[in-house]
């Protein structure tokens, strides 16, 4: 790293450090400045953005390289907004961290489609076997398994993020409280397995208790980080609803996992499905989701996500198991969606994508609610 790179760290930490510090007043800190410039004008009491000069005397009471000596002591990163490690999924999000702490390796996310797995911490054997299962499955289809380590549904998606083996995608943490403060303490092993295999990142300065305000804010962040929001098992107000709305104001699209009418966990994701976000059976509905978003992104299309691929036989080409359903499906006449939805079992979504995809590959013909083998 230059010199000066790491005195813009330096002054990041010690913005980010300083005591009432949050992230709007640190955004609106560094608002059109970078962390030097900023910090020299707030230890001079001369920051338009602190007008009362609420951090001048705390600033002029701190050394700046003795805060990053802590940081790096404490292996934790400074990213800031387009730096190394800063994730591009937050360029040019309203809501990106001025700031951004981090544990293990952030790049983790580049080049990967990501999902949010969210729910409720008061989880069901259901919901966290459900949780489980998805983390391990889109972990192993190289998806990013993005969520909040909290207890519940956020611990079973990562743990069976990391049950996915060496091999797999490396799961990302966003959370409300220092690095250095595992929250909740029983997590505390799952923690720092995130960190190793991927990162935990937090808006939060190195010492942060944990503050019920704050877990709602960072849900924008686990949103913003995602290509879909799929929404586990929650209550009918649960915290995880706001990782929702937060991707929904995103454009980002919601899925929900049906549970029981006699189960109050899951009132809030019935709703979602009665609100038209996309119902979640398995692994195969959450990857069309993923591709529909990333197509209309212009990202990687779901051949480079999906896993399990066969070769088609006398033809030498690859396609996945999603694929060879289709195409095993389709008549050498013409063959109505239907038809092949009734064949297949397969949700409309994954169906619709993988057709398309055949076509391209000119291994189908399309017509007006049909298809047939080239």
């Amino acid at each position: 790293m230059m010199m000066d790179d790491r005195a813009e760290s330096a002054c990041a930490a010690a913005l980010v450090d300083l005591p009432g510090m949050t992230p709007v007043r640190l955004a609106r800190l560094l608002d059109g400045l970078g962390p030097a410039l900023a910090w020299s004008a707030v230890r001079a009491g001369t920051h338009p953005g602190d007008p009362g000069r609420r951090f001048a005397a705390a600033a002029r009471a701190c050394d700046p390289s003795m805060v990053a000596q802590r940081y790096e002591a404490a292996e934790v990163s400074l990213l800031l907004p387009g730096g190394p490690g800063y994730p591009a999924a937050l360029v040019g999000d309203p809501g990106a961290p001025a700031v951004l702490c981090a544990s293990g390796d952030p790049s983790v996310l580049e080049a990967r489609p990501a999902v949010a797995l969210v729910g409720t911490r008061s989880a069901t054997p259901y919901g966290a076997k459900v949780a489980s299962e998805l983390g391990k499955e889109l972990a192993g289809a190289g998806v990013v398994v993005v969520s909040g380590l909290a207890r519940g549904i956020d611990a079973a998606a990562h743990s069976g993020a990391l049950a996915a083996g060496p091999t797999a995608a490396p799961p990302v943490a966003v959370v409300g409280t220092g690095l250095d403060v595992p929250y909740p303490r029983e997590n505390r092993v799952l923690w720092e397995r995130v960190a190793s295999t991927g990162a935990v990142l937090s808006e939060a300065a190195l010492g942060t208790e944990p503050r019920p305000r704050v877990f709602p804010a960072r849900n924008r962040i686990i949103a913003a980080l995602s290509d879909v929001v799929v929404v586990v098992e929650s209550h009918r107000n649960g915290g995880s609803l706001y990782t929702a709305e937060a991707a929904a104001r995103r454009s980002i699209p919601v899925c929900a996992v049906p549970g029981s009418v006699h189960s109050r966990a899951s009132d809030g994701t019935n709703e979602l499905l009665v609100d038209g976000c996309t119902p979640v059976r398995d692994v195969d509905d959450v990857l069309a989701a993923v591709s529909l978003a990333r197509q209309g992104k212009g990202k990687a299309p779901l051949e480079s996500v999906r896993t399990g691929s066969v070769m088609l036989p006398d033809q030498g080409i690859a396609l996945d198991r999603i694929q060879r359903a289709v195409w095993e499906a389709v008549e050498d006449v013409p063959t109505t969606v239907e038809t092949v939805l009734l064949r297949t079992d397969l949700s409309l979504s994954a169906l619709l994508v993988a057709g398309d995809e055949l076509v391209e590959r000119g291994l189908l013909t399309s017509g007006s609610g049909w298809w047939s083998r080239a």
